[in-house]
């Protein structure tokens, strides 16, 4: 999936409203011609997150249930597995202020999963690296090394030089 796709999907995503009533009352009449009181907005209505992995962590389903747990105590309910690095989850609004952040090992507003630290890209940094710089040593050893061995025999093959005369 490239990027473009990516960024397109996540345009095209549904609005949801954040509260169910959009009257901004004290009081309504139901059906029945009686008087309620309204439900405070920030209590009815659902907020929304993707959390994604910078690799295919989800395909693994250790890591998936892993990730569905620690997202079930700061009351994320799993809305859809969008594939093997996305993951949508919904809550209730109102559990922003029962669920305390200080309690969790984690930030319950996290959209990333996964080490920050990638060993595989250090490594293959590194060979490349490894790869570049040792058949460049070794060239320069050979051509050095044959220079040199040129020079001696072409200097051998020259007769040698008479002294200058004295004055």
């Amino acid at each position: 999936m490239t990027l473009e796709q990516n960024v397109e999907e996540e345009e095209m995503l549904t609005p949801y409203e954040s509260y169910e009533n959009n009257d901004t009352s004290e009081h309504h009449h139901n059906g029945f011609g009686k008087e309620s009181e309204l439900i405070d907005p920030r209590l009815v209505g659902w907020e929304f997150k993707i959390v994604r992995a910078k690799r295919n962590l989800f395909y693994d389903p250790a890591v998936f249930q892993l990730l569905c747990r620690e997202e079930a105590e700061a009351g994320w309910i799993l809305l859809e597995k969008l594939d093997d690095r996305r993951v949508r989850f919904k809550r209730p609004i109102a559990l922003r202020e029962i669920i305390k952040s200080d309690f969790l090992n984690y930030d319950p507003y996290r959209c990333s999963y996964g080490a920050s630290w990638q060993p595989g890209r250090w490594l293959s940094a590194i060979a490349l690296l490894i790869a570049v710089v040792v058949p460049a040593y070794l060239g320069y050893n050979f051509v050095a090394q044959a220079l040199a061995t040129t020079a001696t025999r072409s200097m051998e093959s020259f007769p040698p030089l008479a002294p200058l005369p004295k004055r």
